[in-house]
This record gives C-alpha cells, sequence and structure tokens, in this order.
C-alpha cells in the first residue's frame, strides 16, 4: 500500500529530507519513505515510483508530500509522530553552540549582516532566487540542490563575478571554506594545496589523500557539474583559479574535473598555467601530453593528484610517471592470491559506485585491464548497459545514478540502494569481484558499513556455502577524523574479509588485477 501524508506550508531541505526518510524507514512495517515537495518535478518522480496518490497529485509547491510504502494499516500516526520528533531534535541546541532560525533570507541578513556564505538546500526551482538573494547581500553562495535550470545557473555565475563572489554549484556535494567541511565532505586538516574541482568525490578523495599524507588544504572549491559545459564556461573554476593564485596561504594548486567541454578546457588550462605557483590537473581522460602543454603537470588518477600535490608541496622528487605499473608490483602477491582462490566458474567483474567520478575513474584505470566492461554511464569506452538494473559481463555501476535514486537518498547519504544489488552480483556463481566504495563525513551515513553490513555477510557465506571465494574490496574514503570512526569502519569490513583500499584507484586496479587472474 501507498499512504500518503500531507502537510501544508512546511518546507525541510534536501539533506533533512533525506534524513528522514531513512529514519521513517526504520519504523516496522514501511519499505520506503519518500519525502518531497510537491513540485510538478516532484509528483514526476512520484508517479515513477508508483506513489503520486490522488492527496500528492493535488498538493502544491509549499506542500510537503510523504509518501510511504507499507504493509500496515494505520501507520500514518506512528510516521507523523517519528516525524515531528526529528524536526524537533533538528532545532535543538548541541552544547556549547547557538541555534538560530529565520524565516528567509532577508531575515538572516538583518540578524548577521556580515555573514559572506549561504548555502541553499531547497527545491530546485526555488533555488535560484534564494541564491541570488544571497549575491545581492554580498555573500558567496554554497548550491547543494540540483535541478536548478541552466540559465538560472549561468545568470547567478556571472552576477557573483561581477560582485567578485562566488557560486558554488548547483548540486555542488562537497567544498572546504576556510577549514570549514561543507556538504557531504570528509573532515582535512588545514594546509597549504588549493583545490578547484567540478567533481563531488573527486575533490573529496584528493582532499582525503592529502589529509593521510600529513598535508592539508587551504580551501577546497566545488564548482558544480556543469561549470565546465560550454554554456557555462567555466565561471566558477575560473574564479577559484584566480582565488587560489592570490591567496597567501595556498602553495599548490589542483584541479580536479569529469571531461571539460574542449574550449572550456582551454581557458582553464590557460588560466591555470598563469598562477605562478606549481599546478596538477587530473581532468578524466583529458590529453595529459596537452595538459602538460601549458606547464602545469598532469595526474594520472585522484591519488595520483594528491601525491603529485603533496610532493610539489615538500619540494620531493614526484612519483613515478608509470602510476598503474606502481600499484599492479606493489599488490600483485596479493592478487595472486585471491586469484588462486577463484573457481573456473567465476569470470566477472562488478563494480558498484556511490561516487559518481569513482565509477569513471574505474572505467578508465580498467578497460584496458579487463575485457567486455559494461557501465551504466556512457564514459571512457566502457560498453553501454541497455538496463543498469542488470550486468553484463564486467560491469562498473553508478548506483548514484537518478536512476536508482529516484525518491530515495544518494547512497552517499543511505548506501541502503546497494543492498539488493550486492546480494544479487554476489550470489552470481560467475561474479569473481565485488568492487565498491564508501565515502565517510559530515552529512554522509552515519554507518555505511553498517548498513550493507548483512549484505556482505550473506553473500560471503553463500559463497562460501557453495564452495567459492568470493572476493570483495572496497575503497573506503575518508580520514580518521570522521564522525563515522574511519579505524572501525575498516576493522569491521576486513572482519568480514572485505579487501579495504584508501583509493579508488588501488581498489579498482587490484580488481582487475584479480579478475583478470595477473601473475
Amino acid at each position: 500500500m501507498i499512504k500518503t501524508i500531507i502537510k501544508e506550508n512546511l518546507y525541510l531541505d534536501s539533506v533533512f529530507s533525506m534524513t528522514a526518510g531513512r529514519e521513517l524507514k526504520k519504523l516496522e512495517g514501511i519499505k520506503s519513505a519518500t519525502l518531497v515537495m510537491g513540485t510538478d518535478l516532484n509528483k514526476s518522480v512520484l508517479a515513477e515510483i508508483g506513489a503520486l496518490t490522488p492527496e500528492a497529485q493535488a498538493a502544491t509547491s509549499n506542500t510537503l508530500i510523504i509518501a510511504l510504502e507499507t504493509e500496515k494499516e494505520g501507520i500514518e500516526a506512528e510516521a507523523e509522530a517519528l516525524l515531528e520528533k526529528l524536526l524537533a531534535g533538528s532545532t535543538e541546541k548541541k552544547s556549547g553552540e547557538e541555534s538560530r532560525e529565520y524565516k528567509s533570507v532577508d531575515a538572516a541578513f538583518d540578524a548577521v549582516p556580515d555573514a559572506n556564505l549561504v548555502i541553499i538546500s531547497v527545491a530546485g526551482e526555488f533555488a535560484g532566487e534564494e541564491a541570488r538573494k544571497a549575491l545581492m547581500h554580498g555573500a558567496n553562495v554554497f548550491i547543494f540542490s540540483d535541478n536548478v535550470p541552466l540559465e538560472d545557473e549561468i545568470g547567478l555565475k556571472q552576477l557573483a563575478r561581477e560582485k567578485g563572489l562566488l557560486v558554488m554549484g548547483p548540486g555542488c556535494g562537497t567544498s572546504v571554506i576556510g577549514g570549514i567541511s561543507i556538504g557531504m565532505m570528509s573532515k582535512v586538516s588545514r594546509g597549504r594545496i588549493g583545490i578547484v574541482a567540478a567533481s563531488g568525490s573527486g575533490l573529496q578523495e584528493v582532499a582525503v589523500l592529502v589529509d593521510r599524507a600529513g598535508e592539508g588544504i587551504s580551501q577546497a572549491i566545488g564548482t558544480g557539474g556543469r561549470d565546465l559545459s560550454q554554456d557555462v564556461g567555466g565561471i566558477t573554476m575560473l574564479q577559484g583559479i584566480d582565488f587560489l593564485k592570490n591567496d597567501p596561504e595556498t602553495d599548490v594548486v589542483v584541479l580536479v574535473s569529469k571531461p571539460p567541454h574542449p574550449e572550456t578546457a582551454k581557458k582553464i588550462y590557460s588560466a591555470v598555467s598563469g598562477v605562478g605557483k606549481p599546478a596538477v590537473v587530473y581532468f578524466l581522460g583529458g590529453n595529459r601530453a596537452e595538459i602538460e602543454s601549458y606547464g602545469v603537470y598532469s595526474a594520472a588518477s585522484l591519488e595520483d593528484a594528491a601525491a603529485i600535490a603533496v610532493a610539489l608541496e615538500l619540494k620531493q622528487p614526484l612519483p613515478s610517471r608509470d602510476f598503474q605499473a606502481r600499484i599492479e608490483t606493489e599488490y600483485l602477491e596479493l592478487a595472486k592470491e585471491e586469484a588462486s582462490m577463484l573457481s573456473g566458474s567465476q569470470k566477472y567483474l562488478r563494480g558498484l559506485f556511490c561516487g559518481g567520478t569513482h565509477s569513471e575513474e574505474a572505467v578508465l584505470l580498467l578497460k584496458n585491464m579487463v575485457s567486455d566492461l559494461h557501465s551504466n554511464i556512457s564514459f571512457g569506452g566502457a560498453k553501454l548497459l541497455e538496463d543498469p538494473k542488470k550486468s553484463i559481463g564486467n560491469s562498473l555501476v553508478d548506483m548514484g545514478d537518478e536512476v536508482f535514486t529516484r525518491g530515495k537518498p544518494h547512497p552517499v547519504i543511505d548506501p541502503s540502494v546497494m543492498i539488493d544489488r550486492i546480494i544479487e552480483e554476489g550470489s552470481n556463481p560467475e561474479t569473481a569481484v565485488i568492487l565498491f566504495d564508501l565515502l565517510l563525513g559530515h552529512g554522509c551515513s552515519p554507518d555505511p558499513v553498517g548498513v550493507i553490513f548483512d549484505a556482505l555477510k550473506e553473500v560471503r557465506e553463500k559463497s562460501e556455502a557453495a564452495g567459492r571465494h568470493l572476493c570483495m574490496i572496497c575503497d573506503l574514503c575518508g580520514t580518521e577524523k570522521e564522525p563515522q570512526n574511519y579505524a572501525m569502519q575498516k576493522k569491521v569490513l576486513e572482519e568480514l574479509g572485505v579487501h579495504v583500499f584508501e583509493s579508488n584507484a588501488q581498489a579498482a586496479i587490484f580488481a582487475g588485477m584479480v579478475t583478470e587472474r595477473r601473475g
């Protein structure tokens, strides 16, 4: 049954809605819980998942819709009581902190006129208007919201540029500004390496690896995924480069992005070549020779970008140019051991990713290592899966794709979307390797390993009962400072026999070595 609760004139930001949905799902009898505002776009999402009831169809854009998939009559009252408790808890003061609530951007600036950063997390159709208000008050903007019209993004970024301000986003999931982690971001140390990135998981992993190497981040500026398109033209990335160029606390500059439009890429290369500081560029699938022709360093992976940046900061020798060979040499014996335990029927690698950039980087690293490589993203030469929910051959799947997240939290916030797929792939007698990533940090799942623990345990036990060895590999992206307790998350995975790596590249290359039985 689909039960619908309507809350008039109640707005919840997207992060809280996802968190509340996760908590409501824990109630006995609720299979899924979706919380959205009554916009036309959100109604279409509810229709796609079969949850658009007449009550939801009649809702206005100022109305909160709570759609519950349940087998239990009368669950609405219990769900409403829990929601009220969650709402009350969200405004409670924590020890040593002061919480203040304002009904509008203007009211907030009346009370805090010197605020210089506003985080926008509202429905996409409203985000542009709220961001414009913040810019007019002289504040930089971080737009977590997605589904913001392209023309709004262009207009906002042009206005911000005129005012000497930054618009990070839309769809910006991570940044580190003044030592404060924003969005779904890890806690990292302050230092003298600056990052500008059009990739959330890419920015996070580079920052995490810099931290793990004992260095730190001056600023990490997210741009949003469309910034390097031809239409937007890299406005925020160009501003970020200029900021880091003039920032006395930044010694090394790192740029990370999915493939930019060629015209935009040339503008970025020209700008970064003039920063007067060592600069590292990792554009997935970019032409390394072209990048280096501008006098900057080109990286082969996210891990390589962090390693080069740290070496430049410390004035140490640069890491080996052949990044992949270095990783293969390091893990050759372990890969031999894992491969020796596979049966003849086990042939395929199945990758499940929370981070979109992680899935794309894995495609680039594995396309020349394994045959018959498929993906649900059209990138890097992998064959496109006809049905993203059905793997073929060696498959790498971005579980954050909207086909999996319509009406559900992103797997970085709630990796439960991966559970059924883990069980399906791990139960397949032809599966040799399951590769996955988990991201830690503020705003991420409070216990990602705990969420998928039973699924991992089930496939491990099923495989052993069938006389098969299942190789499970995880890139656990986070630092020792995370609220989730990195060491404990890693320990639980290792007790299940999962090989835990500190970088996506290491995990992907190792998975390829085992699948192809290298050595």
